[in-house]
């Protein structure tokens, strides 16, 4: 008797650490499409069903990446009619050791919000985004381990801001969660779910005791094991400027309820190298006129595309055969309206693209 309680006690040690790996939620094999379906939140949080868009992540291929060995995703996103025609405009990178599961952080799909703020507060000789930029590693961001309910510093920055000849301290965070398991039923099955919630934002920190929130996205997210993130939901954002700028009201950005809607399995790939550069724009946010540098390693065929936020070409600045070595291309949106944009690098079996916002 004594003997069978060990045992089972053994298998359900054995279970409770294999339920751990971060690795056993996503999938094994490139191949896979996750077709999801994204709808807007209002101020109060209630679903803007006509406004509903779709997703598209396609899981093409592992490869080292900043001394890691990345699971490549790619992403889209647009109206259901037209999705499946439009091009991949940005990539996810994953890695998994133990526990833990690595992003390679960018500020990508947050970027909209240090954006704003750049764009808002308009501070010389600063840029949150660019601050942001200057981040990219990896970082340990889903801690499978972790205990339920206790907050993990990813990122934290504490810098200083001047505005009209004041100081203001600020910090960066980028801070992570993990919440009780939960089961979620989806249209690709029931899933015992890992839950985490990220926190990525900027406080004022007038003494070093008090902290004053000025923007923070939290994102929510339930991972299913072997079909990874099949939930997200990103509440209305709330951005009080007031502690630091007066004359700007408070104002908000909508939320995002994004939902799996399907699987499919498909044979696509792309490659990331990393000695290929692309930079952020600059200005940015720009009217009407931006330039865009980027290096490249080795010669060959480059395109350099311009897509409005709907996944839309609406310019190619470059389509030719180029040498090794670096590169600026302007850009002249004049004719086109406010909005964000992306312009898209391909060059060999490098592929990215980046964000930028077109202000007039």
């Amino acid at each position: 008797m004594k003997k069978f309680i060990y045992i089972n006690l053994l298998f359900f040690s054995f279970g409770i650490i294999y339920a751990q790996q971060a690795s056993d939620y996503f999938p094994e094999q490139p191949g896979l499409r996750w077709e999801y379906k994204v709808i807007p939140l209002d101020s109060a949080n209630n679903e803007i069903n006509s406004l509903t868009f779709y997703r598209h992540d396609l899981f093409t291929n592992i490869s080292d990446y900043n001394n890691k060995l990345a699971n490549i995703v790619v992403t889209k996103f647009g109206p259901l009619g037209t999705i499946e025609f439009q091009p991949y405009l940005d990539s996810l990178l994953f890695h998994f050791a133990g526990a833990d599961g690595f992003e390679h952080f960018k500020v990508g799909s947050v970027g909209f919000l240090f954006e704003i703020l750049d764009s808002v507060l308009n501070i010389p000789n600063f840029s949150f985004v660019e601050l942001f930029n200057s981040l990219e590693k990896w970082y340990s961001v889903y801690r499978f381990a972790q205990t339920v309910n206790d907050e993990y510093t990813i990122i934290q920055i504490d810098t200083t801001v001047t505005i009209s000849s004041e100081n203001f301290p600020l910090r960066f965070e980028y801070i992570g969660k993990r919440l009780p398991d939960e089961m979620l039923e989806t249209p690709i099955g029931n899933f015992e779910c890992k839950k985490f919630i990220r926190k990525i934002g900027v406080s004022y920190i007038p003494l070093p005791i008090i902290q004053i929130p000025i923007a923070f996205l939290n994102d929510t997210v339930w991972i299913a094991p072997i079909y990874w993130i099949v939930k997200g939901v990103i509440p209305a954002i709330n951005i009080d400027l007031s502690e630091i700028n007066a004359n700007i009201p408070p104002f908000f950005i909508p939320g995002l309820v994004t939902k799996i809607d399907g699987v499919t399995s498909v044979e696509e790939t792309f490659e990331l190298a990393e000695k290929f550069e692309i930079l952020q724009n600059y200005p940015n946010p720009f009217n009407p006129n931006t330039t865009i540098k980027f290096s490249l390693p080795s010669s060959g065929y480059a395109t350099l595309k311009i897509y409005n936020a709907l996944g839309e070409q609406v310019a190619v600045l470059l389509d030719k055969e180029l040498n090794t070595g670096s590169y600026e291309v302007e850009w002249n949106a004049t004719g086109l309206p406010s909005g964000v944009y992306f312009y898209r690098l391909h060059a060999g079996n490098f592929v990215e693209t980046m964000k930028m916002t077109l202000m007039k």
